[in-house]
Formats: structure tokens, sequence, C-alpha cells
């Protein structure tokens, strides 16, 4: 149906991934069992790869055309992520940073939700009240922890929302999609 508007060019390539990462994993399974050099087994290497590699070609130009033609919508986008609990994981850190073994946060926010859910509203809806009956702990500072920023930054790890690391994360592709296109020109 015309109207509709859903993903269902990026669904499909999600999909082909399964294919693309079968064919890597017969090759990895038929390389392992190698003794020494070439052996008839990498007969079957071909049939997988070929697949791969079709598979991927056929699919680069789809994505980017798609890429190219989406358009976002940003304030929808900002909404979602800070509504449904999307910042549940930051109020549990919340409390681990206060002395609160992770197995206990994680369980009080639980209850925190829970309570939200009921009462069909946001974690940041809860009083200091409501919020010191699941524990004394927690302090008006709490709030700020939730904002989407806050939430992104408590994941400063590598591969992480932190915005420092995904500005890495980008850099790094950036640097690495300049040298595949030096080597493809290259070898021209």
């Amino acid at each position: 149906m015309p109207q509709k508007m859903n993903p269902d060019l990026l669904e499909l390539t999600r999909g082909k991934t399964a294919r693309v990462i079968g064919g890597a994993t017969a090759l990895i399974v038929t390389m392992k069992g190698l003794p020494l050099a070439y052996n008839k087994d990498l007969q079957e290497t071909q049939q997988p790869l070929f697949d791969a590699t079709g598979t991927v070609l056929s699919l680069l130009p789809l994505a980017s055309g798609w890429m190219k033609a989406v358009e976002f919508n940003y304030e929808r986008m900002q909404e979602a992520a800070q509504s449904g609990f999307m910042n549940a994981w930051a109020a549990a850190t919340y409390l681990v940073r206060r002395g609160v073994p992770f197995r206990l946060a994680h369980e009080q926010i639980g209850k925190a939700v829970q309570t939200c859910i009921e009462r069909n509203h946001e974690l940041a809806d809860l009083t200091l009240e409501e919020l010191r009956q699941v524990n004394s702990i927690f302090d008006q500072d709490f709030y700020s922890c939730l904002d989407l920023q806050s939430v992104l930054e408590i994941h400063d790890i590598p591969g992480g929302t932190a915005p420092a690391r995904v500005r890495q994360a980008l850099a790094e592709a950036r640097r690495k999609v300049e040298h595949m296109r030096e080597e493809a020109h290259a070898h021209a």
C-alpha cells in the first residue's frame, strides 16, 4: 500500500544480513579444519562467498538510495527518545553512584517504573516523596540524570552513546571509508 510508511527496505536488508553472516560462518568453519595449504575443502568456499558478495552488492545501492531520500522527523525522534523509560538505566546508575549495589538499584527502579506504568506517567513525574518510598537516597538531583543528554552520557565506553564516543566513532568510520576509497582508486 503506497500510503504506508514502513521501513520495508531496511527490514529486508536486516533479513538479508543473516545470509551474509551465514556465508561468513560457512567460510570460517571450512577454513578452520584445513591442516596446511590448499585442500579440496576450499571448493565449498566459492558458493557462500559469491552469494554474500552478490547480496551485499545488490543491497548497497538500495540502502544508499534510501539514505539519500529519507527525511527524519527530529522533533518526533527527540520526543520518543525521552519517553517510555529509555532513562531507566540512567536512573539505576544514579543509585549505583550513591553506593547502591546494581542488583538492588535495578529492582528499585523496576518498582518505580511499575508505579509509573500504573499511573500512566514517566519517571520524571514521580515526586521526590514517591521516589524516597523506593529508596531514601533519592534527592532533587535525580531529575537531572533523566534528561536525554545525561542518559546518553552515561554510556561513555567504546561504541557507547556518549556524544564524545559517537563523534569518535563517526571520525573513525569516515577515516575507514576514505582509506577504502584510496585503495579502490589505487587499484582502478
